[in-house]
């Protein structure tokens, strides 16, 4: 069956809507609201868009009372709203205690009020509720979609998430209209968000478009423009990368390099994001479609997608460049390490006339402290589930302790340079790993040197410094002597880099205790660990903070020893590999179960400690889960999956 929505065709059931589909789907209630200054009206049109994004039969809009004591619903035009206590119902729970709500039978939950269906007529079966939050993480509402029109008639996870994105729209748009019923301000708000969620779907830092749309202001005021222009840039500015929304995720969040077909998908998102709102007569939205369209533009004619030169480019566009480049290159991305001031002053320098206009790069050095300041007040923060808030992290590239569809072997990323272990390189990095000058070995068991192999065979060509395999003697003995040997593996050790007199391959063995640096403010340092081959666990520092990262061991003494004499240490990584039951097996192998590990966790001193789990073999996942809940005791325990980033 189709329905036909405001001009839009769309199936009965979204499932198969792409992202151009949803976009376009939101902007068919953006032009809506943006038409509307009455909040009932707004509401309507927000609980429309919630329908039509999750295949509802119905959508209310709750929105908390001032007093904080109520909230209430405007159902239907003509009829007056609906108000009852905070903490009633469903949806009271979901506002009360911030729970998102999935329900497949209402009737099955003591929650629901079934006199509502008896007065009503209505048969209510499927409901979920997305609370929704303010800037300062306030409840001030929350979406309700009931009865799902598809064949399953049951809500899923991919209808949770389009309503969560369609909370955080309809959540800032309400804030807006409470505070100023003005059309201006409620399609300010709504700009906001679209380029929100574009940085969302890429995984970016989730200030970035304010701090653009804010150093994008203090330029333009610096070079001239007027107030109100000015303000409008800054509102347009969130919107620069609204193409990335039609971009599919595998080019999006890929970690690595793009090959020339992925940067050729890439680099559309300023034409799509253009042709997205280039029709919109609204001076805001007309503002967007040239940030959009010209934020990759370069003042020496280099840029994409039009190729334009020096003022050929619109001041929007040269303005936007600059405050989009510096962000980029000072925040932690899925592909990199946030740049330091000096590295991106340096260049800002050298492209001073290539990249961006001369003059804008003087005005930014003029007003650097000025663009340092907005930079603090809205910075990121890391909040793991104990709510602190760490500075620092690393990516688990491989978590599992074997390999299978799906499931990647041991391996850490440190920085650009740096990794632990090479079980699972070359997927997640691709051609990025090209960059990667050094692999501190924890030992040398095949699931934690494998992909050593394949990033040389792939990006022999192309890489330009020795691959330095640093780890104990003995685990570089056994690399050399039974791997990387000319009978499984090429000697890369003994083969010159293309054009060069440096080998592909270089050795380091590793001393005990010692400190390494490896990055501004970085350290690592090796500590024995207890496993069938000579084997060794790292401490990763960076400023203030350290991870301590085992991989595979079976006595915990060494660990307990270093967390509870380095105060720095604020996390820990260590295995479990097989569940209870297998616990001779590990024992043999040198592995640990759940029970064996909390049991030892029991001698450590300190609890200010933040512990993640690896190297469960995936075959045992769900119960090796079980018995670790079972069995943790006071810990609040993480387990680690292949892509998790780990605060610290």
């Amino acid at each position: 069956m189709i329905r036909i929505i405001n001009g839009v065709s769309m199936q009965k059931h979204q499932q198969s809507l792409g992202a151009n589909e949803i976009l376009e789907l939101i902007f068919v209630h953006l032009a809506e609201v943006s038409s509307l200054q009455n909040y009932d009206d707004i509401l309507q049109v927000l609980a429309k868009m919630g329908r039509s994004l999750t295949s509802a039969d119905r959508c209310s809009i709750w929105v908390v009372s001032d007093d904080k004591k109520s909230i209430w619903t405007k159902v239907a035009q003509g009829i007056d709203r609906i108000e009852m206590p905070i903490n009633t119902g469903i949806v009271g729970d979901a506002i009360v205690n911030g729970h998102r709500i999935l329900i497949d039978d209402v009737y099955e939950d003591d929650r629901f009020n079934k006199e509502i269906d008896q007065k009503s007529g209505y048969k209510t079966k499927a409901m979920m509720v997305i609370p929704m939050y303010d800037y300062d993480d306030n409840i001030i509402g929350a979406f309700q979609v009931i009865n799902h029109q598809g064949e399953t008639e049951k809500f899923d996870k991919r209808d949770m998430e389009r309503l969560t994105l369609a909370s955080t729209y309809a959540a800032e748009t309400i804030v807006s209209a409470k505070l100023a019923m003005e059309i201006e301000a409620t399609q300010k708000e709504v700009v906001f968000t679209m380029g929100s969620i574009a940085e969302s779907r890429s995984k970016e830092t989730g200030n970035h478009v304010k701090r653009v749309a804010e150093y994008s202001k203090l330029i333009a005021l610096a070079y001239g423009l007027n107030e109100d222009e000015a303000e409008l840039l800054k509102q347009a500015s969130p919107m620069h990368d609204i193409g990335k929304v039609a971009i599919p995720d595998s080019i999006l969040n890929k970690p690595g390099r793009f090959d020339e077909n992925e940067r050729f998908i890439m680099n559309t998102h300023a034409e799509l994001g253009y042709k997205m709102i280039k029709d919109s007569q609204r001076p805001l939205l007309k503002a967007a479609s040239i940030v959009a369209y010209q934020h990759h533009e370069k003042w020496d004619g280099t840029g994409y997608p039009q190729g334009l030169a020096g003022e050929e480019i619109h001041i929007y566009g040269r303005i936007t460049a600059l405050a989009d480049v510096f962000d980029a290159l000072g925040s932690d991305r899925v592909y990199k390490k946030a740049w330091s001031d000096e590295r991106i002053f340096k260049l800002f320098k050298e492209e001073r006339g290539k990249h961006f206009d001369p003059k804008l790069v003087d005005i930014f050095f003029q007003h650097i402290q000025e663009i340092k300041a907005i930079r603090e007040e809205f910075s990121d923060t890391y909040v793991d589930k104990e709510g602190e808030k760490p500075t620092h992290h690393i990516k688990v590239l491989g978590a599992y302790g074997t390999k299978s569809k799906g499931y990647g072997t041991s391996a850490i990323y440190l920085n650009r340079e740096n990794v632990i272990d090479a079980g699972n390189l070359l997927e997640p990095l691709n051609i990025e790993s090209i960059e990667i000058e050094n692999i501190w070995m924890t030992h040398s068991h095949l699931d934690h040197i494998i992909d050593i192999a394949y990033i040389l065979d792939n990006y022999f060509n192309l890489r330009k410094k020795s691959l330095n395999i640093i780890g104990l003697p003995e685990t570089i003995q056994a690399i050399k002597e039974n791997f990387l040997n000319n009978t499984i593996w090429p000697d890369f050790s003994k083969i010159k880099l293309v054009g060069s007199d440096k080998m592909a391959v270089s050795y380091t063995e590793i001393e005990l205790g010692k400190e390494y640096t490896i990055g501004e403010g970085e350290t690592i340092k090796a500590f024995p660990t207890d496993h069938t081959v000579p084997s060794c666990g790292y401490i990763y520092k960076k400023g203030k903070s350290a991870i301590l990262m085992t991989l595979d061991t079976y006595s915990l003494e060494t660990l307990i020893a270093e967390v509870d004499e380095d105060e720095s240490i604020n996390s820990i990584i260590v295995e479990c590999s097989f569940p209870n039951e297998l616990e001779d097996l590990a024992k043999m192998s040198k592995h640990l179960t759940p029970k064996l590990l909390f049991k030892q966790l029991e001698k450590l001193k300190r609890e200010n400690i933040t512990l993640y789990i690896n190297h469960i073999k995936p075959s045992f996942f769900k119960k090796i889960s079980d018995e670790i809940e079972e069995f943790r005791g006071k810990w609040a325990v993480n387990i680690v999956n292949d892509g998790n980033f780990i605060n610290f």
